[in-house]
């Protein structure tokens, strides 16, 4: 448990470690599975211990719900494809078509690198515990969540790359520095930032295995993966000084918060004890 000192010298507000967050996670779920699974000797399922989730009308309308809440994106979906389908038709026989789709999950894995970033910093600064909202826990999960959507993101992003006979990236320069004949210091920075974000997922997903003090230094480097990140788009990328302000929002913002979570840290409201 990490122990936050409140604003003004209070008393010490505890903010929960990934660590305890995952295992009291994972104890719920277990603890709800074996409720499920036994049975009595006549073959009739035994009620699951109390305090957990009883199947019945709520059970029913959560379900119910996350019906609805599939069919509405499905039909999302589909009046989207309908409204962009015609024009998408030439795209399709473009030969430039790889290049735009690298590019575009290229950017969009920034931008959620970005807000996976800006989630992380602000889940231990000291500011957060003056607003109490939104929960750690809640951050947590937006952070883990976003974490998965930028390795599938930057995942797509590669292989369109490596797939474009006219880039000059191939498999080679997607996974050796400077093996691109595209812009290559600026591709390398990219394929640093990949084994970056590789770590640092990596060392995360054993969180609650492995300990803090293991996976926690590692996963400090997420900040060099976005400066890497952002390097990288503006020097690789063709489109860069019309995504100008993008990088600069992004930048300033990761700037501000890793700036004032330092300050705050050494003016002594950042992490008091972290018992080992």
């Amino acid at each position: 448990m990490t122990v936050l000192s409140g604003p003004s010298g209070g008393a010490p507000q505890p903010v929960p470690d990934l660590d305890e967050l995952l295992a009291a996670r994972r104890a719920t779920d277990r603890r709800f599975a074996d409720g499920r699974s036994r049975a009595a000797p006549s073959g009739r399922a035994v009620a699951p211990a109390a305090g957990h989730p009883v199947p019945g009308p709520a059970r029913t309308v959560e379900a119910a719900r996350t019906a609805g809440l599939l069919v509405l994106v499905l039909g999302v979906s589909v009046g989207l494809g309908v409204l962009v389908g015609a024009p998408g038709r030439s795209l399709v026989h473009n030969r430039m078509l790889p290049w735009i789709l690298g590019r575009s999950l290229g950017l969009a894995s920034y931008l959620a690198l970005a807000a996976m970033v800006v989630l992380g910093l602000w889940l231990r600064h000291p500011w957060r515990s003056r607003l109490g909202r939104p929960s750690a826990a809640g951050i947590l999960w937006a952070h883990v969540t976003l974490a998965a959507g930028t390795v599938v993101l930057v995942a797509g992003h590669l292989t369109a790359l490596a797939l474009d006979r006219y880039a000059g990236v191939g498999w080679t320069g997607v996974f050796v520095p400077w093996g691109a004949h595209y812009r290559p210091t600026p591709s390398a920075l990219g394929t640093l930032a990949l084994y970056a974000l590789v770590l640092v997922a990596g060392t995360a997903a054993l969180a609650g295995s492995i300990g803090r003090r293991v996976w926690f230094p590692l996963h400090t480097v997420s900040v060099l993966v976005f400066c890497l990140a952002l390097a990288h788009g503006i020097l690789a990328g063709s489109d860069a000084y019309a995504l100008r302000w993008v990088y600069v929002a992004t930048g300033a913002l990761v700037l501000l918060l890793q700036a004032t979570r330092w300050i705050g840290a050494r003016a002594g409201h950042g992490s008091a004890a972290v018992p080992g």
